[in-house]
């Protein structure tokens, strides 16, 4: 008997947007689904910066063949025989990284440090294709009303944003926060939250071109930086005091003006890093100014839940400014890692 087979985006080798290329792969099926399992017909899949980083070799956890994407949104097609909260044809959509619900941290709430969790596109097969699995706890039901398209993106951008500005941020009415990389997908939402919250928002971006962009999304003040040095500008917006919070996305190509701009108690926020390598500060400058320094990763299902609500409520809008079909994976990768866009790409399955 033939093997049912699915279209999918497959990385068989690590390097360029070459190396992703559409293949017929075995299709997960409802036969083989674990208890807590649930098959998805993926209908659409956002394309982040993450999977460019994945992509060029810098994610040790990756396993080859890899199928990736983690902005995942479809349709139940089955469910293993524990399953309780989905059944077939409901609506879903995925937060990144899966917990087990069962260890000490999960136990705790801290289910984005799950010692057994798994990202998707790393220990487990991603978005990009016709099909995947999550389990149960790993999903949200997608309202009715809110696209497919928009809803894939609601975890990795509206809900990294809830999860770095409230759970790790704790940014507060009238703080001013500086946000690095602003422009990107979870930038873009997090000056929206912020907003919400009621905070200053100074937005950071190297293309002047996407200033309008993030004046549109909120942001109160925008600083250019093409050089990446934006302290002292950051410094000058705030009366010479600094910023309280530093929302930093971009990662070790910005952290050291990041420390730079922070206002004496200042918090830095790390939540993205584009290129994987070290940094290095003073610490007599985080001594001297009791700053603090704290990490923020992924998304809870309560806070991808809570993002819908938002949409739904017309509080946060998802900014999708690109469709492309599955096949043009590759040319998403290239735009995306070209700055060719603001927001994010999502790929129609």
């Amino acid at each position: 008997m033939r093997t049912p087979t699915m279209r999918a985006v497959v990385m068989r080798e690590f390097g360029g947007p070459e190396t992703l290329r559409i293949e017929e792969v075995p299709a997960p099926q409802p036969a083989s689904l674990r208890e807590r399992d649930v098959l998805i017909r993926v209908r659409a899949v956002g394309v982040c910066y993450h999977d460019i980083i994945n992509r060029s070799g810098n994610l040790p956890r990756t396993r080859l063949p890899s199928i990736l994407g983690h902005e995942i949104a479809g349709e139940v097609e089955a469910v293993g025989s524990g399953v309780q909260a989905f059944r077939a044809g409901d609506r879903v959509a995925t937060i990144q990284r899966v917990h087990c619900g069962r260890c000490d941290l999960c136990r705790r709430g801290r289910t984005t440090l799950c010692k057994e969790g798994v990202f998707f596109g790393e220990e487990i097969p991603g978005g990009y294709a016709d099909y995947v699995v999550s389990e149960e706890q790993g999903l949200a039901r997608v309202p009715e009303g809110l696209a497919i398209e928009e809803a894939s993106i609601c975890a990795c951008t509206i809900g990294t944003a809830l999860h770095v500005v409230r759970a790790r941020g704790g940014v507060q009415l009238d703080e001013t926060v500086l946000i690095t990389g602003a422009s990107g997908g979870v930038g873009l939402h997090t000056i929206q939250v912020c907003r919400l919250i009621g905070a200053r928002v100074l937005a950071v971006t190297s293309s002047p071109q996407k200033a309008d962009d993030l004046r549109k999304a909120g942001a109160d003040e925008v600083i250019v930086a093409p050089s990446l040095k934006f302290a002292e500008q950051a410094r000058r917006l705030t009366s010479g005091r600094g910023v309280d919070v530093v929302l930093e996305i971009t990662g070790a190509l910005t952290f050291d003006q990041a420390m730079r701009s922070l206002a004496p108690a200042g918090r830095l926020i790390v939540v993205g890093n584009l290129e994987t390598r070290p940094v290095s500060f003073m610490p007599g400058l985080v001594i001297l100014n009791e700053l603090e320094i704290r990490g923020s990763f992924a998304t809870t299902t309560p806070e991808l839940s809570e993002s819908f609500r938002l949409v739904g409520e017309k509080k946060v809008r998802p900014m999708v400014s690109r469709l492309m079909p599955l096949s043009d994976a590759p040319r998403a990768h290239q735009i995306l890692y070209d700055r060719g866009v603001t927001g994010r790409i999502v790929l129609q399955v």
